[in-house]
Order: structure tokens, then C-alpha cells, then sequence
């Protein structure tokens, strides 16, 4: 599960048991997971020749 610090507005990736523990303050909220902030991966020539 992912939970936010809202402090700090980090996020942090926490066991299922952990997570509980955690929400029961004030200090953090369950989030959905982040995106993904790679780009995708570009094709070089040798794939498109491969093709």
C-alpha cells in the first residue's frame, strides 16, 4: 500500500500492517500508487530494423 506524509508530502510504499499503523494519525493519508515519471523508452534503428 502506499500511504502520503502530509508533512512532508512524501510518499512511501509500506506493508499492509505498517500502512495501518500509520493512517491511525493524523500525519498520513492512504494514496493511490505514483505514476511513473520515466519516459518511454525511445526505439533505436537497430529495432527498426530488426522489424
Amino acid at each position: 500500500m502506499f500511504v502520503k506524509n502530509l508533512k512532508t508530502d512524501i510518499t512511501w510504499a509500506v506493508t499492509e500492517e505498517h500502512g495501518a499503523r500509520l493512517l491511525r494519525t493524523d500525519e498520513f493519508e492512504e494514496v493511490e500508487a505514483p505514476k511513473s515519471k520515466r519516459a518511454p523508452a525511445k526505439k533505436t534503428e537497430s529495432d527498426e530494423t530488426e522489424k
